[in-house]
């Protein structure tokens, strides 16, 4: 095998690494990635709880993914080499802006790549991101609706409840299994638009109340164990929530007679002060989830 000069090595690596990126960038041509990679290449995710294996299935993951986006920037910065014998490691930090059905999202982070020297050249090995200060930027449209204003995390998981229809609370049944249903999201403004003083009062701003029948299986499960979970999501804009703690069965009728809504009767025949009509308030003690490809968590008082 030919003593490369390390100048000539570097320009091989970073040429893979601009080819890689532009073709993501064009959104076709992926075929012509597979000879950047080993056979037996590995893309751990970036919580590392799977992996993309195998060069073929490499290149359409590549291509499912860019496939269903638009890369309108893609900056690149920092490069690092380090070389180990046959093995060179390859990181630099990345800024990009990307658009999924008619929203745009921003992400940054460092890419890391470890080649290995074979008879035809250096190959991909493994590959992986780490997480920059992810923040993300609202469609248009969306970015007028609010003023022009970026939210935080916390900001996005609370605009997320705010506008959900529905979320699915999971308790657990008497053997310890979870007993997951699906809800009426009574803090979304466009479904109960009555409530949304009601939790602007509160002073815990994750503050969630639920309404279903004391007589249910969900309620037994409560009173004989309070811990639960209320989870929301938009799967097609990669965020999820999920708030955990110990759930409270309302008994203050005044509270029970303020969340009630104009046409429950089809399920609480007897009005508010029906036997059957239940009421449950969550404050989470915590709150985790998933934001553009990445988890976050963050205490709640």
């Amino acid at each position: 095998m030919r003593e490369s000069n390390p100048t000539d090595i570097n320009a091989e690596l970073l040429g893979v690494v601009r080819a890689i990126n532009d073709t993501c960038k064009r959104g076709d041509g992926f075929d012509k990635l597979a000879s950047f990679f080993q056979d037996t290449a590995v893309i751990p995710n970036r919580d590392f709880a799977s992996r993309v294996c195998g060069r073929d299935t490499i290149v359409k993951y590549y291509a499912d993914a860019c496939s269903q986006m638009k890369i309108r920037a893609l900056g690149t910065s920092g490069e690092q080499i380090d070389m180990f014998g046959l093995t060179a490691v390859l990181s630099y930090k990345y800024d990009c802006v990307w658009e999924y059905k008619g929203k745009t999202f921003t992400d940054d982070g460092r890419e890391i790549l470890v080649f290995v020297r074979e008879n035809e050249g250096w190959k991909i090995a493994w590959r992986t991101t780490i997480p920059g200060s992810c923040r993300i930027e609202s469609a248009p449209a969306e970015r007028e609706a609010r003023s022009g204003v970026e939210g935080s995390v916390r900001e996005i998981c609370l605009d997320l409840m705010k506008t959900s229809p529905s979320c699915q609370l999971t308790v657990i049944d008497p053997d310890g299994f979870p007993h997951t249903t699906a809800m009426n999201n009574l803090r979304c403004a466009r479904q109960c638009p009555s409530l949304t003083e009601l939790y602007e009062d509160q002073d815990t701003e994750f503050l969630l109340y639920l309404s279903t029948s004391m007589h249910s299986d969900k309620m037994a499960c409560i009173q004989a164990n309070p811990k639960a979970s209320v989870y929301f999501c938009v799967p097609d804009q990669f965020i999820g929530l999920m708030l955990g703690g110990k759930i409270e069965i309302i008994k203050d009728q005044a509270l029970k007679n303020r969340i009630w809504q104009q046409g429950w009767t089809m399920y609480y025949p007897n009005g508010p002060e029906g036997p059957e009509y239940g009421v449950l308030r969550l404050a989470p003690t915590t709150a985790r989830g998933w934001l553009q490809g990445r988890p976050f968590e963050f205490k709640l008082s």
